[in-house]
């Protein structure tokens, strides 16, 4: 059974369009900053790669034939190889560097919204800024619909888990048609984004920092190193606006469509919403008390700064408005949990997710019960519902394969012989996606890393952000063994 390689190319070859069309933006914007190398290079590599992927598209146009969960594993993982590709592009094309990983670095950062960099962003051309955070805003979309509507699809757990707390019927309705939610999801992240951008724009904020800070909190990717954002202009406002919509696109999107047919117990009641917010409001007493009993801050600043970092870890925005490298060991404590944790499920937050750290306490839980009553069967509850053991076996494995990537990036990580904690936090930060970690990469730079193990990182990312099966199944032989597994 071979795979079905003219439909998986036709599907792959809309991406070099999206992308192509998204080049306006930033050509726009140089135009406007007189940024006329930029504007040439956003031109000319748009009007390619438009022109080249339209013909492609024509040239497969009757391509058919069913799509089996092989060809979709493949059909995701080359459309995001292909979007970081052609996103790296502009970097190299404009000489802001002359590395191919280097801009490859950039360009998987932004698409699997992870928001780290290796350039000083408050330097670099402002058509490549909103480059950056375009592919942010790209990619915040594009996990959503992979999520949602793909993933889904072929077989991942996602939807199997989440039909725990969300009823089936509303779940079908997103998920069963990958148009349909697709609309649904352009809906509501657009909608979100407008109302951000014109709120930030109605503060002190002027429209193109706003619109920065607008695609990268919506799609929880925020730009860490991009200080002068909140430095310069210092304001609560700006950081409560911000604060508010990384939250909102953290939370499980199937909850809205919920709340949109007036479903408001459902959602009330989820076990993963509540845990979600007791997770931030428990994080953020702990760090703001630490913060203030350690005398680092006065008490306002430590409540200001501790809820801020706590809901950029927890939702893997990366934002920092103040160096927390040389925080209390006990608030660095906490934040490290949170990175792992990360956000709900279908969502554009990474990481492990709220859900299946339920999971796994509830294991844990049962675990010491079984060890007091060996006859007793306990199942695994998320609420009132029970979890198959089938789900839960997903689940663990998930996790497991987690640490053993975190375990392995770090120890490759450490060959650059930084500290534990810079070494560690940076595995965290690339396979949670949060962009930002501590010690050395507090500011979401990664420059002190060399080439050979700034792949490290990519490949990190890239596997975090496709939740880890879909980009690790290539790697299996039986994968690419059409005898192996006929039906599959």
């Amino acid at each position: 059974m071979s795979f079905n390689y003219r439909v998986i190319f036709k599907i792959v070859s809309i991406v070099p369009i999206i992308i192509g069309m998204a080049m306006f933006i930033p050509m726009t914007t140089a135009f406007y900053y007189n940024e006329w190398t930029e504007f040439k290079v956003f031109f000319i590599i748009a009007v390619v790669m438009i022109i080249v992927s339209c013909l492609l598209f024509r040239y497969l146009l009757r391509a058919a034939g069913p799509i089996r969960m092989r060809d979709g594993y493949l059909i995701v993982t080359l459309c995001g190889i292909t979007a970081s590709v052609l996103g790296a592009l502009p970097y190299l094309a404009s000489g802001q560097t002359t590395s191919i990983i280097d801009s490859l670095f950039e360009s998987i950062a932004s698409f699997t919204t992870t928001g780290s960099t290796l350039f000083n962003l408050d330097t670099i051309p402002k058509s490549l800024l909103i480059w950056k955070g375009v592919c942010n805003w790209l990619g915040g979309l594009g996990i959503l619909v992979l999520t949602i509507s793909v993933l889904p699809a072929l077989g991942i757990e996602g939807k199997t888990l989440a039909q725990v707390e969300v009823p089936g019927q509303i779940l079908g309705k997103i998920t069963n048609r990958a148009s349909d939610s697709a609309k649904y999801l352009y809906f509501l992240y657009i909608t979100f984004t407008i109302i951000e951008f014109a709120l930030l724009v109605a503060g002190p904020m002027n429209i193109f920092d706003a619109m920065i800070n607008t695609m990268d909190s919506v799609s929880t990717s925020g730009l860490g190193s991009m200080n002068h954002a909140f430095s310069y202009y210092n304001s609560f406002y700006n950081e409560v606006v911000i604060v508010t919509f990384t939250l909102l696109t953290s939370v499980n999107f199937t909850l809205y469509f919920l709340i949109i047919h007036g479903n408001w117990k459902t959602v009330l009641t989820n076990k993963e919403l509540r845990t979600f917010f007791i997770i931030i409001i428990l994080g953020s007493i702990f760090v703001a008390s630490n913060l203030y009993f350690t005398k680092t801050y006065g008490f306002t600043e430590s409540i200001r700064y501790g809820i801020f970092q706590v809901v950029s870890m927890a939702t893997t925005s990366g934002f920092s408005i103040i160096g927390h490298a040389d925080w209390p060991a006990f608030s660095i404590g906490i934040l490290i949990l949170l990175m792992m944790i990360g956000g709900c499920s279908f969502s554009t937050s990474g990481s492990l997710k709220v859900v299946r750290f339920l999971v796994m306490c509830k294991l844990v839980t049962r675990g010491f019960t079984r060890r007091m009553h060996p006859r007793s069967v306990v199942a695994v509850k998320i609420g009132s519902h029970s979890i198959s053991a089938l789900r839960v076996s997903y689940v663990t494995v998930f996790i497991m394969v987690y640490f053993i990537l975190l375990v392995v990036g770090s120890i490759l990580l450490s060959l650059q012989n930084l500290d534990l904690i810079t070494t560690l936090s940076s595995a965290i930060a690339m396979l949670s996606n949060v962009g930002i970690g501590l010690g050395d990469v507090a500011t979401g730079n990664f420059s002190i890393y060399c080439r050979p193990l700034r792949l490290v990182l990519c490949f990190l990312m890239i596997a975090g952000r496709l939740e880890l099966f879909t980009i690790i199944t290539l790697f299996m032989p039986s994968f690419w063994s059409p005898d192996k597994h006929r039906n599959y």
